[in-house]
C-alpha cells in the first residue's frame, strides 16, 4: 500500500522537531521532507509532489495562508493542513476558505488531534469536491467537531451546543446545508474512518471500534457489514 507523503512546512525548530518524532509510518504516512518557510516549500513541493502539506501560519517570506493559495493554484487536489496560534472562527473560516482541510492550535493538540487530520486530509484525496465554502460557518465547524471527535460517542445537541444552536434549529439547519441528517452523516464518517483503519493500520478489529467512538464490538460489526454489505474482517482482506 502507497503512503500518504507528507511536508512539513514549519519556521520553528522545537516545532519541527516535534512533528519530526510523530510515528509516520506506523499510521502509514511518510515524512517526505521539511521546509522553513513558504518559499523553500513551493520549491520542494515541485520535486516531492507530497499528497498532504502541514503548513504554519506565521511564518517569514511568506505565510501559511499565501503558501497554500500557491499551492491550490499549481494541484487543486493538494490537500493543506494548518497549524496556528490563533483559534478565532473568523480566521479559521478565511483559512478554510483558502482551500484548508483542517487546522491545529499549536500547544493544545494532541499527538491523536494530529492524527486525525492527517486521517482527514488523506481520506479527501481524489474526493469529487470539497465542502461548500459558502456552507454556514456553524455548519463547516459542526462538521469539523465531529471528524475530531469521532471516537467518542456524542449526540446532536452536544454538537449543536458546541457551534451556540439549539438543537432543533441545528438539525433543520444541518440537514439543510449538508443534505443528511445528522445522524446519518455521523455514521457515514465513522464507516469510513473504520473502513480507512482496517486498510491502513494494523489496529484489531474491536480497537478500530472503539477509535470511531462504538464501545460496543457486535454492535460495530453489525453497523459495518450493514454499510458495506462486507464483515470488517472480511473488508480487511479484500485487494
Amino acid at each position: 500500500m502507497k503512503r500518504c507523503k507528507v511536508l512539513i512546512v514549519e519556521d520553528e525548530v522545537p516545532m519541527r522537531e516535534q512533528l519530526r518524532a510523530f510515528p509516520w509510518e506506523l499510521h502509514g504516512f511518510e515524512l517526505a521532507g521539511e521546509a522553513r518557510h513558504g518559499l523553500e516549500a513551493l520549491s520542494l513541493f515541485e520535486s516531492l509532489r507530497p499528497d498532504v502539506v502541514l503548513t504554519d501560519v506565521a511564518m517569514p517570506f511568506m505565510d501559511g495562508l499565501e503558501l497554500t493559495r500557491k499551492l491550490k493554484e499549481q494541484a487543486a487536489d493538494a490537500q493543506v493542513v494548518l497549524l496556528t496560534c490563533h483559534s478565532e472562527y473568523d480566521y479559521v473560516r478565511d483559512a478554510l476558505r483558502l482551500g484548508a482541510c483542517d487546522y491545529l492550535v499549536k500547544g493544545t493538540y494532541r499527538e491523536s488531534d494530529l492524527l486525525e487530520a492527517l486521517q482527514r486530509a488523506r481520506s479527501k484525496m481524489g474526493d469529487a469536491a470539497p465542502i461548500d465554502p459558502e456552507m454556514r460557518f456553524e455548519i463547516r465547524e459542526a462538521i469539523r467537531y465531529i471528524e475530531g471527535h469521532l471516537h467518542l460517542p456524542f449526540a446532536a445537541g452536544e454538537v449543536a451546543e458546541h457551534v451556540g444552536l439549539s438543537q432543533n434549529y441545528f438539525g433543520i439547519l444541518f440537514r439543510r446545508e449538508t443534505g443528511h441528517y445528522f445522524q446519518d452523516y455521523v455514521k457515514k464518517l465513522r464507516m469510513e474512518k473504520a473502513a480507512a483503519l482496517l486498510k491502513h493500520s494494523s489496529l484489531k478489529i474491536y480497537e478500530i471500534s472503539e477509535q470511531v467512538g462504538i464501545g460496543n464490538y457486535r454492535y460495530f460489526t453489525e453497523v459495518f457489514t450493514k454499510y458495506y454489505g462486507i464483515n470488517p474482517r472480511e473488508y480487511r482482506g479484500t485487494p
